[in-house]
């Protein structure tokens, strides 16, 4: 939001102020500011002059200009603007002034000499109007000084809308002069707005929702002319980022941005019945508002109509079939309070945010309605002198709310800001915003809350005790260590857990760690062939595509291969992340879970899978539990592999499963690699016992190392021929270590063979030969009994 400077000295005296300073201590003190604009600056030279005749020039597109420039002379000036005319009074850069990058100079144009310029608004940089010269409407003497004339220089300060979110007495250039005045010790200009009034009262209203509009006026205009407005108005206006329009609409936009309150005025022609009625809309009404769309609408909604339609959306924008037209001679002017979550929760469902809405869901001061009607019907008076009210001020509200009233005791005032101010200090501060002080003895003051606080802003003590510190300025408390008692904090076994097993995955396993949404992606599961169960719906979606939260990690990490997948060879990634559950009648269950992914150009076969399962281990060991057992088998999903896939058990319970992906999916998602994913239960696995820390002494004798290739069928898992190893001569089998997998030439149909290194060791001797050949048979037999057989 943009602040004009110019416009805060129609409240607040800022002669002499050195506004750099000032909007520094703005931001310390009321709100944070993007930004500060010197405007309009560098215009010497440049003076108002009157057009006194037109000449074309023959075979020229440009014209020859006779200018009164005051007391510069009469100039004759060669014009290419095609809006140019006798009698106008224009804006004209002397020889010798300078326009930005361009320096205006006694000059030949098609041949003639031409003394200046004739400039337009773009020119001058006021705006990005260049289609023309620019006219003024007002009657200014030629010679004038242009930036005297209409205060041009400005100083305009970006304020970032987030600050002001608590503060709807801030949407309005009064609001923000009257903390300035209190930042700098002047007094808040005395607001006018004294206009008579009719005494007919031609229109009834009705308000059907006080809780929806605690309060709405009208008042009736006539002898209205519809037409541009004076250059000032025109001016300031654009400043602030809004385009001038006409006097009618002008007003109304230029009394919103100076008391905060939006208005609105109606054709009178289109008010059916004479009857103004705030109603909700009905169920499928439709409605079209002034930018040409048709809303359909629900009974959330709040409607202003009239006897037969709807005339204006409540808060948010007026309709096309009200709106003020070029003929328009009488008008109805709509000051109202509107309900701040129904006119957010109607503007955020059409998607149509404005000026009104923006402030209306701040929560403004219902007593802020009469002054904004008043302060328009004072403004066009003055800008269309054939106008006059008609009406009453006609006014229909809800009783209005409690006064707030606080007891501020001073010492907790000194105590907390850590500073020991006056009575006299404190008071002061909370009179110039405003607040109502009396003294309610003890030291301690009876604070009366302006209307314009109290809406969401002002409420405790703590609050008041906000307004002296930030008024003081926090800068100017004296900087004092604070004296803490600090203590062990309890430790967090989760986080901690959760930190080993990064620790481990990042640096040992080297994979990347990637935070991805909570809310499942439709169009990912549709690509996967997901068709999710029950889901934890959301109420409010940041999107359509997203309207639920995940229930698994494992469409996630796919999406990820899918993002990487043409940029690099190979994806190794894993999430720690909560997913979502839902409980009939309870609160959804929102367990951590861990989801591993490896996906590596070339590898298509089961080594992915076993990689995997060898991270598992690896994290395992490192974390100090007990390593899960990996079930060949029972995992359903859509996107698993039929074959190499399992379940990861933990003490007879699955928590997770192991799989590739299936064919399917790789080719839906277009990935070039292979891609296995592992996904568990890491609150599960944490809750686990711990796996106990052994001592085994170094061995004294030497190991035997033997290798077994060892042919079976392809419905054999590995695991079941480890075993088989392990067990065939307990005690002498010290390891057992999977080396490869081979499937082709010279095995059988439906037959794979996998090697084997297993280390033998005897703790009591050194192993002879006779027992490493006796071992070796036992292996067999074991491997025997399970369908395998020595390769040839």
């Amino acid at each position: 939001m943009l602040i004009s400077c110019n416009w805060l000295s129609r409240h607040v005296d800022l002669d002499g102020v050195d506004l750099d300073a000032l909007a520094a201590r703005f931001t310390m003190s009321v709100a944070e500011l993007d930004g500060v604009h010197h405007v309009g600056r560098g215009l010497d030279h440049v003076v108002v002059g009157k057009v006194l005749e037109v000449s074309a020039i023959e075979g020229k597109k440009v014209r020859l200009t006779r200018v009164d420039t005051g007391a510069h002379g009469v100039r004759e000036i060669v014009c290419g603007a095609p809006n140019v005319a006798a009698g106008q009074t224009v804006v004209v850069a002397l020889p010798g002034a300078r326009l930005g990058d361009m320096a205006i100079e006694v000059a030949a144009v098609a041949g003639i000499t031409s003394h200046g310029m004739l400039a337009s608004e773009r020119e001058l940089g006021l705006s990005d109007e260049h289609a023309g010269i620019l006219v003024l409407d007002e009657e200014v003497g030629p010679g004038t000084a242009f930036s005297l004339a209409f205060a041009v220089e400005d100083t305009l300060l970006e304020i970032d809308n987030k600050s002001l979110t608590h503060r709807p007495d801030c949407w309005g250039h009064r609001g923000v002069a009257r903390e300035v005045a209190a930042l700098i010790g002047r007094p808040l200009k005395p607001l006018d707005v004294d206009v008579t009034l009719g005494a007919a009262r031609p229109i009834t209203v009705r308000v059907d929702d006080f809780a929806a509009c605690p309060r709405y006026s009208a008042v009736t205009m006539s002898g209205v002319t519809v037409a541009p407005s004076p250059y000032w108005m025109k001016l300031l206006l654009q400043r602030v980022g809004v385009r001038a329009i006409n006097n009618v609409v002008d007003a109304t936009n230029f009394v919103m941005l100076d008391l905060g309150n939006p208005l609105h005025a109606f054709d009178r022609r289109e008010i059916g019945g004479d009857a103004i009625i705030v109603r909700r809309a009905e169920v499928g009404e439709t409605f079209t508002t002034l930018d040409g769309q048709v809303r359909k609408l629900t009974t959330a909604d709040l409607l202003i109509a009239d006897a037969e339609r709807g005339i204006a959306l409540a808060g948010v924008m007026g309709g096309e079939n009200s709106e003020i037209r070029a003929d328009t001679s009488e008008i109805v002017l709509e000051a109202a309070n509107f309900d701040a979550a129904t006119v957010r929760m109607t503007s955020q469902r059409l998607g149509l945010r404005t000026d009104a809405s923006a402030r209306f869901e701040k929560s403004l001061d219902p007593l802020l309605v009469g002054d904004a009607s008043r302060s328009f019907c004072k403004l066009l008076l003055e800008l269309c002198p054939s106008a006059q009210v008609d009406s009453a001020f006609i006014d229909v509200a809800a009783p209005p709310r409690p006064e707030v009233r606080v007891e501020l005791p001073l010492a907790l005032v000194r105590r907390r800001l850590g500073v020991d101010l006056s009575r006299e200090r404190i008071v002061g501060i909370l009179e110039a915003l405003a607040f109502d002080v009396r003294d309610a003895g003890d030291d301690v003051l009876d604070v009366g809350v302006p209307t314009f606080r109290a809406t969401k802003d002002v409420g405790i003590r703590e609050d008041l005790i906000e307004e002296v510190g930030r008024v003081y300025g926090y800068d100017n408390v004296p900087p004092a260590p604070a004296v803490v008692a600090l203590s062990q904090p309890d430790p967090n076994a989760r986080k901690r857990f959760e930190h080993g097993v990064r620790n481990y995955l990042s640096l040992a396993g080297g994979l990347d760690e990637v935070q991805t949404y909570s809310f499942d992606f439709e169009p990912l599961l549709a690509s996967l062939g997901v068709v999710p169960g029950p889901r934890v719906e959301l109420r409010n979606t940041l999107s359509a595509e997203s309207p639920a939260l995940r229930r698994d990690l494992v469409p996630h990490l796919l999406g990820v291969v899918q993002k990487n997948t043409r940029v690099f060879e190979e994806v190794r990634a894993y999430e720690i992340g909560r997913v979502f559950r839902p409980k009939a009648g309870e609160v959804a269950e929102q367990p951590v879970h861990l989801g591993l992914v490896v996906a590596r150009i070339g590898d298509e076969n089961a080594e992915l899978f076993f990689e995997l399962k060898a991270l598992l281990a690896g994290l395992a060991r490192h974390i100090g539990r007990r390593c899960p057992e990996v079930v060949a088998g029972g995992v359903d999903a859509v996107w698993a592999h039929p074959v190499r896939q399992g379940r990861v058990v933990l003490d007879g319970v699955e928590v997770g499963v192991v799989a590739e992906a299936h064919p399917r999916v790789r080719k839906q998602l277009e990935l070039r690699q292979g891609a296995a994913v592992l996904e568990l239960d890491l609150d599960a696995w944490r809750l686990s016992a711990e796996a106990p820390a052994g001592y085994r002494p170094l061995p004294k004798f030497p190991a035997v190392y033997r290798d077994f290739a060892v042919v079976v069928s392809e419905d054999v898992p590995a695991g079941t021929l480890q075993s088989a190893i392990r067990g065939a001569a307990a005690g002498l089998i010290e390891d057992v270590a999977f080396q490869s997998i081979y499937r082709g030439a010279g095995l059988g149909e439906g037959e794979k063979s996998l090697a084997w290194s297993v280390t033998l060791r005897d703790r009591e001797k050194t192993l002879g030969d006779a027992q490493v050949r006796e071992v070796e048979d036992l292996v067999w037999k074991a491997l025997a009994e399970v369908g395998g057989r020595p390769r040839a």
